[in-house]
């Protein structure tokens, strides 16, 4: 099952944590922002959800938190440090949860 965490903890979490990271910044009127969670949450349950943790972050409540990461439009997905704007495809948050993991594992070789 994934987790859903509080928006004003730390978004992006301990690098050690064995889930994935998606920071999903949305806002009460955005328009395309329910269906754009709607393909996220089915893809990462496609997935396995254990392996993931959402962490929501609306912005029309924390402002800050879209200036720190430089969102500029919603909503966005940001998985490992890369952004996607609109509804994604569900290829595309596959391919970001791949990058991901890639870049993960890269930084435990050049330790």
């Amino acid at each position: 099952m994934e987790q859903e965490v509080d928006s004003n903890k730390d978004p992006v979490g301990d690098e050690a944590t064995p889930f994935v990271e998606v920071v999903f910044f949305k806002s009460d009127t955005c328009a395309f922002c329910p269906r754009a969670e709607e393909v996220l949450r089915e893809t990462i349950e496609d997935l396995g959800a254990d392996a993931f943790r959402i962490n929501v972050i609306n912005v029309s409540e924390n402002p800050e938190a879209a200036e720190e990461f430089g969102i500029f439009a919603l909503p966005t997905i940001m998985i490992g440090g890369v952004s996607v704007t609109g509804i994604p495809e569900p290829e595309m948050i596959m391919k970001m949860i791949l990058g991901s993991k890639i870049s993960k594992k890269r930084g435990e070789f050049n330790e």
